[in-house]
């Protein structure tokens, strides 16, 4: 080691003093280093800092980003749900307005009777007993069929079809949501077409009205040709929908809606009269089909029955409409192997709202007449009275217009 050099530094008034400069010089360094080492890790510190805050800048970024993304997804979803929505709405109102062209009259060409005043195009407009009458046009109606047979078979021959123990015609005023419905006795004398075993037309012959079901090869056939003979004994009132169904098939329309809870009113087979009874099962069909046949005119009893079962469904099912109105189609599928019908999805969509929307009850008309036991005839004959159900059809289907 060198030997360190000393200086001696002149003081005024005061004696020298010694200076080791290689120590001054180390200490110097040593201090110089720690102050760079500082300097650099403050550079550090605030490099440091600085990433972090690029950092927290990017995440920010990158969670705006995702909101963004999120609530695009969202609004996507939702305007895709509005669109079924919307689609589904547009959809029920087209169908309800095709069922409702479909089960509305646009032409009438009707037989009217010899004993009527005056009349024009086609029986829109009719003069009778001193009063005009116009054709209501905001009403449209279907004819109810109930058959007697054990299934829909899709082929038959004529004449062994079954018959149409049940006949009711169902109007519906589309502006008051009123039903009135036509109970047509099914032992009405009217003319109807005959077919032979190979369903060739034959010609017309005055029978009971429910035998004109029998001559059909097919539940079309039946049906069509029912339906042509309700229309001849309404003066050619046209019929545009239908439904027929086999009798022993209303247990399960009614169990699909859980049963039906009423009162008989009469005192037969299982039943008691004033014993309320929830109808299920094969005592449905019973309520509504047994007859007594040893009785010229216990199928009166049994229409009575039948309006009060009709009269209990409706108002039972008709709150399952209000909730969804895809009810109806449902028990039409369900129904679909013993019924038939020319009415469709439309149809359907617009009777489910009707009733949703207006249904206030059910009025029968009847249609006045008489039994008669006729000798070579086995069924009983019920005979109308012309005028009196004429005015009938006129209150049923005519609004007067002249003062009152």
């Amino acid at each position: 080691m060198s030997e360190q050099k000393k200086i001696i530094i002149d003081k005024p008034d005061s004696d020298g003093f010694e200076v080791d400069w290689n120590t001054i010089e180390e200490e110097y360094k040593k201090s110089r280093s720690k102050r760079h080492h500082r300097h650099h890790h403050h550079h550090r510190r605030k490099h440091s800092s600085s990433n972090s805050s690029s950092n927290s800048s990017h995440s920010s970024t990158s969670k705006k980003k995702k909101m963004k993304k999120w609530k695009k997804v969202t609004l996507g979803i939702i305007i895709f749900l509005l669109s079924i929505i919307l689609a589904g709405v547009i959809a029920f109102f087209v169908l309800r307005d095709i069922g409702k062209q479909n089960m509305t009259t646009k032409e009438l060409k009707m037989n009217i009777p010899d004993f009527v005043d005056y009349y024009k195009d086609g029986g829109k407009y009719i003069e009778y007993k001193g009063h005009t009458y116009e054709f209501n046009e905001n009403q449209s109606w279907i004819l109810f069929l109930g058959i007697d047979n054990t299934k829909m078979e899709k082929q038959t021959v004529a004449g062994t079809s079954g018959q149409a123990d049940a006949l009711y015609l169902l109007v519906f005023n589309l502006k008051t949501g009123k039903i009135r419905t036509l109970v047509i006795n099914r032992d009405t004398m009217t003319d109807i077409n005959i077919y032979d075993v190979g369903g060739n037309y034959v010609g017309s012959k005055r029978k009971q009205l429910c035998l004109a079901y029998a001559y059909g090869s097919t539940p079309a056939n039946s049906a069509q040709n029912q339906v042509k003979s309700v229309e001849r004994l309404l003066y050619n009132i046209p019929i545009t929908s239908y439904y027929s169904i086999d009798l022993s098939a209303i247990k399960i329309l009614n169990d699909d809606i859980g049963g039906v809870t009423l009162t008989p009113n009469y005192t037969f087979g299982s039943f008691t009269k004033g014993q309320s009874v929830t109808l299920k099962g094969d005592r449905a069909e019973e309520f509504v089909r047994k007859r007594d046949i040893t009785l010229l005119d216990d199928h009166t009893r049994r229409i009575e029955c039948q309006k009060q079962y009709i009269s209990a469904f409706a108002d039972q099912i008709v709150p399952s409409i209000r909730k969804d109105f895809r009810v109806p189609i449902s028990l039409y599928s369900d129904s679909s192997d013993y019924s038939y019908s020319n009415m469709g999805i439309p149809e359907l969509v617009f009777l489910s709202s009707s009733l949703a929307t207006t249904y206030s009850g059910i009025d029968f008309v009847g249609t006045p007449g008489t039994y008669k036991m006729v000798k070579g005839d086995s069924s009983a004959e019920y005979i109308l009275e012309q005028e009196k159900f004429f005015q009938t059809i006129l209150d049923l289907f005519y609004t007067r217009v002249d003062s009152q």
